[in-house]
């Protein structure tokens, strides 16, 4: 990937956390840039069931609601939805104009096999590199939504277990820690990169491979009612809640997120390789308004 960004962090920050309560916003013109705009989503609506998809918890069924969200997309856009059920899946990849739409009673199973998460040009931890897709991705994406009141659960312990055994009995005892997150793959849960005008709302997500949300690149993004639970059955390592990296004018709020590393934060290039994406030139400016995010 060629990129032409250098990032100027401002950040605005009125959360609520367990230490405290929100202060009041000062008066800034950019805030009121933040967030998705002007998303307008076709009525048309296809149910993954009917491109051969199985809530049964055990069927995979990525073909199937790729099939969906691709007849979505020849349609001119609208809404992919479920009606209801356990749907094992690896990597999906959300068109222009659609609504994902994982309502109330449907829980989307994130696959156990790393195979299932094709690689792709992306950045990692302030690298870019080769690393597996996220569960869900929006890709060089806009006008998307993403929510519906349901759950997605990466079931990720299979990569966390694979991190500290890693860690323990190789990297650690040659003075190594610090390159086990690049050496060992794990599936981020949802990626939104190259983006604008996305909004990430009203769903439950647990037991993230690695990375919860990772906005990157991006702009004009929300991130809104988002409950993160990462520590069931386990400690998730490196599973951020939401991660803003080199990314502008993006709101996130009302969250509540509970995992093993950072909750929320916000990212750039690093060392060697983000001096390199800096020097190619121009400037964005990295902004990001929190509200009532609640973090464990």
């Amino acid at each position: 990937m060629t990129r032409k960004i250098f990032t100027i962090t401002v950040v605005l920050l009125a959360a609520v956390t367990a230490a405290g309560a929100a202060d009041n916003f000062p008066e800034m013109d950019w805030v009121k840039e933040v967030g998705a705009r002007d998303i307008h989503i076709p009525a048309a609506v296809f149910h993954a069931e009917d491109f051969g998809a199985v809530g049964d918890g055990t069927t995979m069924n990525t073909a199937a609601i790729q099939a969906a969200l691709d007849a979505c997309r020849d349609a001119g856009g609208g809404v992919v939805t479920f009606r209801g059920g356990r749907f094992v899946t690896g990597s999906v990849y959300i068109h222009d104009g659609i609504y994902f739409n994982i309502p109330q009673g449907t829980t989307l199973l994130g696959s156990e096999n790393l195979a299932d998460y094709p690689d792709i040009d992306t950045r990692v931890a302030g690298v870019e590199m080769v690393w597996p897709s996220a569960l869900i991705n929006v890709l060089d994406g806009s006008n998307v939504r993403i929510g519906g009141g349901g759950d997605i659960d990466g079931r990720g312990k299979v990569f966390w277990d694979s991190y500290w055994s890693m860690r323990r009995d190789d990297y650690e005892p040659r003075g190594l820690r610090w390159i086990v997150d690049y050496d060992c793959k794990r599936a981020r849960m949802i990626l939104i990169q190259d983006s604008e005008n996305v909004v990430l709302e009203n769903l439950t997500l647990k037991r993230s491979g690695f990375w919860t949300v990772q906005v990157v690149y991006s702009k004009n993004c929300t991130v809104d009612g988002i409950v993160i639970r990462n520590n069931i059955g386990g400690h998730g390592p490196s599973t951020d809640g939401i991660d803003i990296d080199s990314s502008s004018y993006i709101l996130v709020q009302n969250c509540d997120i509970d995992c093993n590393d950072d909750d929320y934060c916000l990212k750039a290039g690093r060392d060697a390789d983000g001096l390199r994406v800096v020097h190619e030139g121009e400037t964005v400016t990295c902004s990001l308004v929190l509200r009532q995010v609640y973090s464990h």
